[in-house]
């Protein structure tokens, strides 16, 4: 085991946890002594996660990102006599829908999951209640959000946004002694990844996937980045993205 990656016994919250990157981010981090949160929609995908995790003590909490207020999940947090050394925010939806077919719902909805959320997660994390004395967030954002394709205007506009709250974040949260940054995959073997390949047809997959030179990446090693921002080899760098998308090239 890498000595550098030693988060035993600190206490992370993984949005999205019930598969895909969020399960794969769970796991490496309870291979290295995290307690982890486990939130999504669906609680036996959440159990099935909890099943993979290392060690012990780890918690499930359903929570649906539409909702408006998620003091409900830092309570429950709380009340179980926890403070929240960091989050890693991978939930989020990839619609892939042409402009004569969105409405204003779809658009609400995947900037509410997407966006808003991570506000919503780092109004309550930067309260002190709920914090340890120094902590880290890493919210997962998309190659999409620099090199959009066809059919993905609101998904994109949506982690751009997140991008650039992360960097305004920073500048809040360094003096609470709490670091934030963003990873940028590209395409992923995940659910959504595949699902969003589907959506978009064979041709249009081909084309992305020739622009991403180093193949469809491997959440693991996604996942590997997240360590890597979370842990103390990363103490000097907040309020940026950094880019694990495969060698993404927009040709």
């Amino acid at each position: 085991m890498c000595n550098d990656f030693n988060f035993t016994d600190k206490v992370y919250i993984v949005t999205g946890a019930s598969s895909g990157l969020g399960r794969k981010v769970a796991k490496c981090l309870s291979d290295y002594g995290a307690i982890i949160v486990l939130t999504g929609r669906n609680q036996t995908q959440l159990e099935t996660t909890e099943i993979d995790l290392a060690g012990c003590g780890h918690l499930i909490y359903m929570k649906d990102l539409l909702d408006d207020d998620y003091t409900d999940l830092f309570d429950f947090i709380h009340s179980n006599g926890k403070r929240i050394d960091g989050i890693v925010h991978c939930a989020g939806i990839a619609p892939i829908i042409p402009l004569p077919s969105l409405n204003r719902k779809w658009v609400e909805q995947c900037m509410k999951v997407n966006f808003y959320s991570l506000v919503e997660l780092m109004r309550l994390y930067s309260k002190k209640k709920y914090r340890s004395e120094k902590g880290c967030v890493v919210a997962v954002s998309s190659i999409s959000s620099y090199y959009p394709d066809k059919c993905q205007t609101v998904y994109a506009a949506s982690k751009a946004a997140l991008n650039t709250a992360v960097q305004g974040m920073a500048l809040e949260l360094a003096k609470k002694n709490v670091r934030i940054n963003a990873v940028v995959p590209g395409s992923m073997d995940t659910e959504m990844s595949l699902k969003a390949f589907h959506d978009m047809g064979e041709v249009n997959k081909e084309r992305k996937l020739s622009k991403q030179i180093l193949g469809l990446t491997d959440a693991n090693d996604v996942a590997k980045v997240v360590m890597f921002l979370l842990s103390d080899m990363s103490n000097a760098i907040t309020g940026r993205t950094i880019f694990a998308d495969g060698g993404y090239i927009n040709f």
